[in-house]
């Protein structure tokens, strides 16, 4: 079930995001993680965050306006559609979603290729010095009447 988060959460979406990032990008020093997590812990409650709990968090969405500040899944939970049905909880709220990726992270590079997002923009992080991909999904809403879809 896809929920909206409670501050009860925050430490197993912490878990999450630090195992995720240490797993995901291999290519920056761990201590970077380790050195944001307390800031990044702060600013979380900020995001909104639609956490997936079957019988217990096991992924996180965070959005930012329309930017997807952050997408995590527990190892376990990978490759299940944990991510794709976050993903559409931000698209039914929002008409367009903005995400970046570093290049090296091919995995979520085709995640969100296979979202529906495209490559907009390539640019430098200033943090970590990485290549980056802007990636942009524009959202079509459809109006259901009866049976039909507008």
């Amino acid at each position: 079930m896809i929920r909206e988060y409670k501050t009860a959460d925050l430490d197993k979406v912490m878990a999450i995001w630090l195992e995720g990032n240490e797993q995901a990008h291999r290519f920056i020093d761990p201590q970077f993680f380790k050195q944001n997590y307390e800031l990044v812990k702060m600013l979380i409650p900020m995001s909104t965050l639609y956490v997936q709990d079957l019988e217990g968090v096991k992924g996180f969405i965070g959005i930012t306006e329309n930017y997807i500040s952050g997408l995590f899944v527990d190892e376990a939970f990978r490759r299940q559609g944990t991510g794709k049905a976050l993903v559409e909880k931000a698209k039914q709220r929002h008409n367009e979603l903005l995400a970046h990726v570093y290049k090296k992270n091919t995995v979520a590079i085709d995640f969100f290729l296979s979202q529906d997002f495209n490559i907009v923009s390539e640019s430098i992080n200033e943090e970590t010095g990485e290549p980056e991909l802007l990636m942009r999904c524009n959202v079509e809403h459809k109006v259901k009447i009866g049976k039909c879809a507008l």
